[in-house]
């Protein structure tokens, strides 16, 4: 269920979104997923009644939904070397069908598409992939099952297929044991494990993503950055960024810094939890590879991300996540110089302010 149409829906019984099952409906049919809703929060409403009011405002969203990072890329690679692909979802086969129709492409890479009201029973029952190896004309062993939910997982264990775990809920992996393995985006998925063709856009360690811009000034962060690591960060507040952080995995990314006073410099940055220091929220946190003399809180920071290194990880020591930091540093300096990190360096972003 998407988050601002379930606000709205409670709002009119002077109820307001807590977020608290999020992980409990993720995945469920929309029957489901609407009795958790209307149970925990004691709607005089039946779940049928639920689901009428809150579809419409589902449907007006359909066109803002973005796929998730990735997904393009997955969808793209897969289709042009030839690997069919089964979409097989809880949601009802017509709710399927006008949510992919604002994605180009989608539909006609899909060998198979499957609605959970196709099948007996939905996830976590396996009938739905079943259903799938069956049309594909394939058996389930040899099948690879990319999941974002816990029942996703169940369903595909219980049929019998590989499964790879992609969590849609942050900081949530350590709930997808069952899975074959559990990764943080589609960005880090490596096909070749599965016996299936390997991506081949890496480019010395770096993969290259549509640049996105963020910005603001530099503000005092956790000290951590120079006291305990001995990397000066500058941090960057969250607070107008929340909505485009959600579209951008936790991990390390590098691109070009543009200080107003100060000039142009080579960037590596985490967004993510930093699970080392355990965060509460996702922060971002810029190192630009170049020795200042001074502090500049306050000044005005642009940033142009270009490229993504690795998602974020634990580390058991200080000592380790210290020498992956410089390591990724490493990686960055020699990626921007390549022309087509490079080309980003003149981007007008960069020095407006």
């Amino acid at each position: 269920m998407a988050r601002c149409s379930t606000q709205v829906s409670l709002g009119k019984y002077g109820k307001e979104w807590d977020g608290r099952e999020t992980l409990q409906i993720a995945g469920k049919t929309p029957f489901e997923a609407a009795s958790a809703v209307v149970e925990d929060y004691g709607l005089p409403c039946s779940p049928i009644e639920f689901i009428s009011e809150i579809s419409p405002l589902f449907s007006d969203q359909w066109c803002n939904i973005k796929a998730l990072p990735g997904a393009n890329r997955l969808i793209k690679h897969l289709k042009s070397n030839g690997v069919p692909m089964v979409l097989a979802s809880n949601s009802p086969r017509e709710s399927i069908d006008a949510k992919i129709s604002f994605h180009d492409g989608w539909k006609d890479s899909f060998s198979v598409i499957i609605g959970g009201d196709e099948v007996r029973t939905a996830k976590p029952s396996p009938d739905i992939f079943f259903e799938a190896a069956r049309r594909l004309c394939m058996e389930p062993s040899s099948c690879l099952v990319i999941e974002d939910s816990l029942p996703g997982v169940t369903a595909g264990k219980a049929a019998e297929m590989e499964v790879v775990a992609v969590p849609s809920l942050p900081k949530q992996s350590h709930l997808f044991t069952a899975a074959d393995e559990v990764i943080n985006s589609l960005l880090d998925l490596q096909l070749e494990k599965w016996g299936l063709p390997p991506f081949t856009d890496w480019v010395e360690g770096t993969l290259p993503v549509d640049p996105w811009y963020i910005g603001g000034p530099v503000i005092k962060g956790f000290g951590r950055g120079s006291k305990v690591l001995g990397i000066p960060t500058a941090n960057l507040s969250t607070k107008d960024y929340s909505d485009l952080l959600s579209e951008h995995p936790a991990g390390v990314y590098f691109g070009w810094a543009g200080l107003s006073a100060r000039g142009i410099f080579k960037m590596v940055m985490s967004i993510g939890w930093n699970p080392y220091f355990s965060n509460k929220e996702k922060t971002i946190e810029p190192w630009l590879l170049h020795e200042f003399s001074e502090d500049f809180y306050g000044e005005e920071l642009r940033l142009v991300i270009v490229g993504y290194i690795r998602p974020e990880e634990n580390f058991p020591s200080l000592e380790s996540l210290i020498a992956k930091i410089h390591e990724d540093r490493r990686v960055a300096e020699r990626a921007l110089d390549l022309p087509m990190y490079s080309s980003h360096k003149n981007d007008a972003y960069l020095r407006s302010s």
